[in-house]
């Protein structure tokens, strides 16, 4: 699946130029994001309860009970606030197909969910331990990531992301439509704000150190 999503960006490139290293966007690779997964299909992940659901709202997550069926989520949205979902690949099979199939040769992948109104954000600057690949399925969010110079070797948790402040890498932006996939190496900055309301799947990937793998990252890292 990744291949796909890469466009015209082999994986063998992508793996030597990008992983880890730098982030990477493109527009309409993504076949028919509705067929992926749309806005009914997050109303059945939200009933299942197998996965975890949280309400997202003003960047924080909100003590709530999140929606369980499609009007209760449409009404959410609505009121300007959110959902995030971890582990989504638990809750439904299409996205338990896409986890197994995205990059075996990287790693376990896991599926989260981001459902977020227009004129809002989900969480603030933060970075994530895992490489971030993140498909857009509908409405426009622009993506704003910076390098992280200053905490790189610290595990994500929220008392760390305070340090964001003092970051002064380059601030890069990445606006996403319907169709378009970005990739966040881990530990970057980044932030998300949507334009319209937007559905989005965030695929996580703790990269193996395969052989194969890690004789690609080696061989990049001694011709630089």
């Amino acid at each position: 699946m990744l291949g796909a999503w890469l466009g015209d960006v082999t994986l063998d490139r992508f793996i030597e130029s990008y992983l880890g290293r730098e982030a990477l966007a493109r527009n309409g690779s993504i076949a028919s994001p509705r067929a992926l997964f749309g806005w009914r299909d997050l109303a059945d992940v939200l009933a299942n309860e197998q996965a975890e659901s949280f309400v997202v709202g003003a960047g924080e997550l909100v003590s709530m009970p999140p929606p369980r069926d499609y009007e209760t989520l449409v009404a959410l949205l609505s009121s300007g606030a959110g959902v995030f979902v971890r582990d989504a690949e638990r809750a439904h099979p299409r996205l338990a197909a896409l986890a197994a199939s995205f990059a075996p040769e990287l790693g376990a992948a896991r599926v989260q969910i981001f459902a977020t109104p227009g004129g809002t954000h989900g969480f603030r600057w933060h970075y994530d331990d895992e490489d971030v690949f993140v498909a857009q399925l509908a409405g426009i969010k622009d993506y704003y990531l910076r390098e992280n110079t200053i905490a790189r070797g610290e595990r994500a948790r929220s008392n760390v992301f305070a340090r964001f402040r003092d970051e002064t890498s380059t601030l890069q932006l990445a606006t996403l439509e319907r169709g378009d996939f970005l990739y966040i190496p881990s530990r970057w900055w980044h932030m998300a704000e949507s334009r319209q309301t937007a559905l989005s799947l965030s695929i996580g990937l703790r990269v193996s150190a395969s052989p194969d793998l890690h004789a690609a990252r080696t061989h990049t890292d001694q011709a630089m």
